[in-house]
């Protein structure tokens, strides 16, 4: 059962769920369940958490643009963007909703939690839709800043497909297939997202006697993990990135409930990606609008 509650709810490590199952909080056809107990198909399972804490978060986040519609915030990188998993209420949506200027947020588009940068919210739903619209029709320019291992191309456009990766011990992972590979699969998935990147790289330097560099991304499509899976199924992964980093064991430890050396492992103790500027035309205004994020100090130089 602890593994079953590990692999399919990351937000808790294997050894918290079993010390949750062994205080009696996880039911099974109404009844306590052991951690040894193997999970069958048709079991009904019931969690009853009772009081719970919240992992601390990063809350320096400062607002970059805002007038009478939207509002767009200098997300840190270690902060959910809504209520998820652990996080109820510590995340960037409710921590606005407190502030007395705001009545209310929409989100119009999402980071990965670990991803600091320019995220923009809409102060009242049509103006949230508006420029959400714009996002899927993909008329708003995104750039990212990564910094990953190895010498990467000076240019590089990836145009493909994200699908499941059956290879990785991680459930929610997924690789980059071009479009030319994705034709030859011999069992090809059945929904799989087209995505498109381009990359260019502004520096390079070494660290812990391995070289990395510093990358431009373009994202022309807005997929989840896009960026993180393209880079790793290229070969060059972002540091700091758990799931899709160098060694994903330390993901693997972590949900175990281990303290993995992030550092040694994996060169940050976060993911190497901040979303440095969103270029859009003004919904109600109808002028170019440009918002920029200066590069976190925890990357590398």
């Amino acid at each position: 059962m602890d593994v079953f509650l590990a692999s399919r709810f990351t937000y808790q490590s294997r050894s918290n769920w079993r010390k949750i199952l062994e205080e009696g909080k996880i039911l099974v056809q109404g009844k306590p369940a052991k951690p040894s107990y193997s999970v069958k198909e048709g079991d009904e399972i019931l969690y009853l958490p009772g009081e719970s804490f919240e992992p601390p978060i990063l809350t320096d986040f400062k607002i970059l643009y805002e007038d009478s519609r939207y509002i767009a915030v200098e997300k840190p990188g270690d902060i959910p963007i809504h209520s998820a998993g652990r996080y109820r209420k510590n995340n960037l949506t409710d921590l606005l909703e407190e502030d007395p200027r705001f009545e209310k947020i929409y989100t119009i588009h999402r980071l990965d939690r670990e991803t600091s940068g320019v995220v923009v919210f809409g102060k009242d739903s049509e103006a949230a839709s508006k420029l959400s619209d714009l996002f899927s029709k993909r008329k708003v320019n995104k750039t990212y800043i990564s910094y990953v291992w190895g010498s990467f191309p000076t240019r590089l456009r990836a145009k493909g497909f994200l699908i499941s990766d059956p290879s990785s011990l991680i459930r929610k992972k997924r690789k980059f297939v071009s479009e030319n590979s994705f034709q030859k699969l011999e069992t090809p998935e059945e929904n799989p997202e087209t995505c498109e990147t381009t990359f260019r790289k502004i520096g390079e330097g070494m660290l812990q006697g391995v070289p990395f560099s510093k990358v431009y991304c373009f994202p022309k499509t807005g997929r989840l993990h896009q960026i993180r899976a393209t880079m790793y199924s290229l070969g060059f992964p972002l540091l700091g990135d758990k799931i899709y980093g160098k060694d994903e064991g330390a993901f693997l430890e972590f949900i175990e409930g281990k303290d993995p050396d992030l550092i040694s492992k994996l060169g940050m103790n976060r993911q190497a990606l901040h979303s440095s500027s969103l270029i859009f035309v003004h919904p109600f205004t109808g002028i170019k609008t440009k918002i920029r994020s200066s590069l976190p100090e925890d990357f590398p130089g």
